[in-house]
Order: structure tokens, then sequence, then C-alpha cells
């Protein structure tokens, strides 16, 4: 028993001194147990190291540096949800930061949680705007994390919306995004009314996907399939620069085909060459 309480208190000191110490562990349970307490202690520690740094730094007065990298800012933003996305009962919002304006995805439950988030996020130093492509309203593919990890099946079409998305290079696990961001994009050229329309005929897992973007700056929406694209790339993670046309012409001809009785009703509202991709004989 003295022998296994020695070596966590050295384990514990070397821990805490920031030391890199290589010791030979005798391979029992006794050991094991040993390495993981240790282990937990020198993350706490390091946690508390951390909360003590980031007190003294805010008690002197002072800011986080603005001008930071993309990335950076895109960790500073994660970081900062953490307690907010626990307190909303919310999945991970996934965020993404171009040319320091934040992009947002995920599924809330509603528009209060939106809000509180885009809030949260316009509120981090270095954030010139936010981007919200927030879904309100957890769809059933959706739960909350206090609710576990139940997932219902996907409807006909959304199926045919991911298979799209996959046969067009997509990776099963991005499908999902990809096909939001998509939609999202597309939809943001519907006028409100047409796109309604257009969501009355679609089951309940896919409307909240053609939900267009909340912005906290001004912006105008795709007017040709090079805009259209470009923003779809910009805004959505999965989809690889050279096959990014490929990906928006095959979901949005997915889209189409899931609502014929719609196709010349949305023709007539979209930009002459959004009406090229959406019209039926369009190129892909």
């Amino acid at each position: 028993m003295q022998r296994r309480t020695r070596w966590m208190m050295m384990g514990a000191a070397a821990a805490t001194a920031g030391a890199v110490v290589v010791v030979r562990w005798p391979c029992t349970a006794v050991s094991r147990k040993a390495r993981r307490t240790i282990t937990h202690v020198g993350g706490r520690l390091r946690y508390a190291e951390g909360r003590v740094k980031g007190a003294s730094y805010r008690l002197r007065g002072r800011e986080p540096d603005p001008a930071v990298i993309d990335n950076v800012l895109a960790d500073r933003i994660r970081s900062s949800l953490g307690r907010l996305e626990r307190e909303l009962d919310l999945p991970r919002v996934h965020v993404m930061v171009e040319r320091h304006v934040a992009l947002l995805h995920g599924e809330v439950g509603n528009l209060y949680d939106a809000e509180a988030i885009e809030r949260a996020v316009a509120a981090v130093p270095g954030v010139a705007g936010v981007e919200s492509y927030l879904h309100v309203g957890l769809g059933r593919w959706d739960t909350r994390p206090s609710a576990g990890h139940t997932v219902q099946p996907p409807s006909a079409a959304l199926e045919a919306l991911l298979g799209a998305a996959e046969k067009a290079g997509v990776a099963s696990t991005a499908a999902p995004l990809v096909v939001r961001g998509v939609l999202a994009t597309f939809a943001d050229r519907l006028p409100a009314g047409q796109r309604a329309h257009l969501s009355s005929h679609l089951p309940s897992d896919v409307r909240p996907l053609l939900t267009p973007p909340r912005r906290i700056r001004d912006a105008s929406p795709a007017r040709s399939l090079h805009d259209l694209v470009g923003r779809i790339v910009a805004t959505t993670t999965g989809v690889r620069l050279e096959r990014a046309e490929e990906v928006t012409v095959d979901v949005v001809h997915a889209l189409r085909d899931l609502v014929p009785d719609d196709v010349r009703g949305v023709a007539a509202v979209l930009p002459p060459e959004l009406r090229e991709l959406w019209e039926p004989g369009s190129a892909a």
C-alpha cells in the first residue's frame, strides 16, 4: 500500500510541475488503477490552472485578441458555446468561420434556442457577423442529449436526398450536413410564400432543411449556379471543391423529383440560371 501511495504522489507531483517523467510501471491491476488516478489528477490540475489563468485574465480587464485566424476563432466560439449547449440541452452546434463570419449548423428546439446561440456567438471577440443555418424544431432523427441516442428512421424523401449526395461523392457521415447546406442555400432564393407551399408537400423531417439562414449582417442570396455552389462550399463541410457543383445539382434535382406538382411554380420565381438548374432536362 505504501509503495502504491508513493507512486501516486510522484505522478501527481510531476503533473503539477508540468514535467515529463518516465516511470516503469509493473503490469498489475493496482498499477493500472494508479495510472488512471494520476491521469485524472493531472487533468484536474491542468483544468484548475486554466481556470485561474482565465480569471486572472478577466480581472486585469484584458480581452481575447480579435485579430486571430479563422480556425482559432472557430475554436474560441466552440469553447464559448459549451455551457450554453448544456443549459439548453441541445446537440453540439457545428461551427465554421469564413473571414471572421461565423457559420452555424445544427438543430435547436425552438426560436429562443436559436437566438440564444446566435447572440452568444455574435458576442465572441473577433466575430464580425453570424450566418445561422440552425434549424428550429428537432427532427425525428435528432434527440436532445438528455434523451439518449434513440434515432427514428428517416422518411423516404430524406433518404432520397441523402442518397443523391452520397452518389455524388459525399461521405455518408457528412451527407446530412451537406443536404441541409444545399437545401437551405437554395431555399434562400425562394419567396416566403413559395417556400412554404413547397415545404407543405414534403415530410416533416425534410421541411426544416428548407429554412434559409438567419443573418446578423447584410448578405445577398445566390443568383447563379456559380454563386450557389460558392455559398455551399463556403458554409458547409463535407463537400470537396471539385465535386461541389455535381453535389449541388444532384441534391437540387432530388428535391425537384419529390415535388413534381411544384416544379413550374418554383421555376417561375428563380433567376434565369437557377431556373435552368431546377427545370427538368438541365445538365447534371
